[in-house]
């Protein structure tokens, strides 16, 4: 994730349509614009990527862990972001049904 010129690297936690929840090493300051870039290994292709940007609409001190909660600045779209649409798919396919 950057902004302002600052790079920090997280995980995501759990990724929607509209936004996205990192757990950082370092803060990154709400309201902040950002840009996440998305790592994907692929048997075939090797390393891929795809890159979204938002804004931090909210960030919390989760021990020496930052939480950060970024909302997209446009829905995710299949020309665009295909690989990440892709996993939140998958993700949901692998979900254990509520009965």
């Amino acid at each position: 994730m950057e902004a302002q010129g600052h790079r920090t690297e997280g995980v995501t936690v759990n990724v929607s349509h509209a936004g996205v929840c990192v757990c950082c090493l370092s803060p990154v300051g709400a309201k902040a614009h950002v840009s996440l870039t998305f790592y994907f290994q692929d048997k075939r292709a090797g390393m891929l990527f795809e890159s979204v940007a938002g804004v931090v609409r909210w960030e919390q001190k989760f021990g020496r862990l930052f939480m950060v909660g970024v909302e997209f600045y446009a829905p995710l779209n299949e020309d665009d972001h295909f690989l990440i649409l892709s996993h939140i798919e998958l993700t949901k396919e692998s979900w254990p049904n509520k009965a």
